[in-house]
């Protein structure tokens, strides 16, 4: 029998329910790139209804997603505002540039949020000098802040501060789910704090693959345009959004059970020396760990852990990244723990 593996790496790795596969049997398909794919028409249907949006569309990824939001809404060389450690600017392989043509500008947040006025100025002025302020980004929730729950307010602020510069703004909502179920917030009060935005179906959801991309009609079939030219079009693609109408019924319910894992991960940390909590709170799925050891970095107790059957993510010399998800249940966060003190101890 293999051995057991407790994989924290990320929420992506989580494979579909019987449901799902099920669905995927039974569903009806057509060829979505046509604009026949009865399955893919529903779920689209489903999220304009959740986020009160007139259009979306169906896509590979949530990187793809994203950056075809982006080319939808900018013209080459226009300019995107982004808090400075936002997923869509460090971890979407420079799409932003190479992809949408964007001038990129970055603004230093705190807890994945800039500040109001550091935005206030972002906005530029009409100039031939300079480039056109064409779109602000925000997401929800906040990767490399912790998985971060961006409070409403902030969210509205945002959202109407660039409306009065006739500025859109796009919602990296690859996790919007995991926060929306400790939020309460309906779903439709998110989606009317900006003008599209992206919903993985494939992180704590536990679809196969797949992310929606949604906004308004005119912007969706500038969309479309794009998935076409970047190659993101699928024909069948109905079986595989047959596991996003199942997500929405069965999965959804679930992610507190992940968000209350992860936190019960830090009170299993408590005393541990060679090691700290690396954001201010445990809002929902993910966890960092700073690495205080004086003769161990991140990398080096990545491989330690995975000896131990244990998978995460070291992100550079000094942090390690746990992901809770729907695989990892109460004995592998203890032994996660429990290895982790093993290899901090003196020997």
């Amino acid at each position: 029998m293999a051995k057991h593996v407790a994989d924290f790496r990320s929420d992506t790795v989580t494979k579909p329910t019987a449901r799902m596969l099920d669905a995927m049997q039974s569903a009806h398909v057509g060829d979505d790139v046509l604009g026949d794919d009865p399955t893919v028409q529903q779920l689209e249907r489903k999220m304009c209804e959740l986020f009160g949006k007139e259009a979306a569309i169906f896509l590979p990824s949530g990187t793809m997603a994203n950056q075809c939001a982006v080319a939808a809404h900018i013209v080459p060389g226009e300019e995107v505002v982004v808090e400075a450690n936002a997923h869509i600017y460090q971890y979407e392989g420079g799409g932003l540039s190479r992809i949408a043509g964007a001038h990129v500008r970055t603004i230093q947040g705190d807890g994945g949020m800039f500040s109001f006025g550091h935005l206030a100025r972002s906005f530029r002025p009409p100039s031939v000098h300079m480039p056109r302020t064409a779109l602000v980004c925000t997401e929800q929730t906040h990767l490399m802040a912790g998985g971060a729950i961006l409070p409403l307010e902030y969210l509205q602020e945002v959202h109407s501060m660039a409306a009065h510069h006739g500025v859109p703004v796009h919602m990296d909502g690859a996790r919007l789910f995991q926060a929306q179920i400790e939020t309460g917030i309906d779903m439709a009060v998110y989606g009317a704090t900006c003008d599209s935005l992206m919903i993985s179906l494939s992180k704590g959801l536990s679809c196969p693959i797949g992310s929606m991309l949604i906004g308004d009609g005119p912007f969706i079939e500038r969309a479309k345009h794009v998935r076409k030219w970047m190659g993101g079009g699928m024909r069948q693609a109905g079986y595989l959004a047959a596991c996003g109408l199942v997500a929405l019924d069965e999965t959804w319910d679930v992610l507190g059970e992940d968000n209350a894992r992860c936190r019960r991960m830090v009170g299993l940390l408590l005393g541990l020396e060679g090691i700290k909590l690396a954001q201010p709170t445990v809002d929902t799925n993910i966890l960092f760990l700073e690495v205080t050891h004086p003769d161990l970095d991140a990398p080096m107790i990545e491989a330690a852990l995975a000896d131990q059957g244990v998978l995460a993510i070291a992100m550079g010399d000094r942090l390690l990244r746990f992901v809770t998800h729907r695989h990892i249940t109460d004995a592998d966060a203890e032994h996660a723990i429990g290895a982790l003190q093993i290899i901090l101890s003196p020997a």
